[in-house]
């Protein structure tokens, strides 16, 4: 569970701003479902929710992050370029320092614990908890 600052929402499924941790990202509004939008400028509890681009080959994703970075670059709107490690295989976990994402790549193979990628996050979003 993470604890986020709502700084703007266009309203339910649309485009808002939160900032987690001192940084600014844009997210698919899950939230205001349950009335977090009244609360601008609040903190509240959220879980991120993560659409990913299936249009990236494996070789992409681990020749994406040759500087080895952690964290999200922001592309526009609600999608982002995620780096980070492969922490655990199956389901297959990459730790992006802000979040951990599941199922980017399905694998067994624990040699690719340690391995760095970059990935796409074609939707980021959250909802209140």
């Amino acid at each position: 569970m993470s604890h986020a600052k709502l700084i703007s929402t266009q309203g339910v499924y649309l485009e808002a701003q939160i900032e987690v941790n001192d940084h600014l990202y844009y997210v698919y509004d899950e939230f205001s479902l349950y009335d977090i939008e009244s609360k601008i400028n609040s903190l509240f509890d959220f879980e991120w929710t993560i659409e990913l681009s299936d249009d990236e080959s494996w070789d992409e994703i681990f020749a994406n992050n040759a500087k080895q970075k952690y964290g999200l670059e922001h592309i526009g709107g609600w999608r982002y370029r995620a780096f980070g490690r492969i922490v655990a295989v199956h389901p297959v976990v990459v730790d992006c320092l802000i979040l951990q994402v599941e199922d980017v790549i399905s694998s067994s193979d624990e040699c690719l614990i340690g391995e760095w990628v970059g990935f796409t996050i074609s939707r980021l979003g959250c909802y209140g908890i």
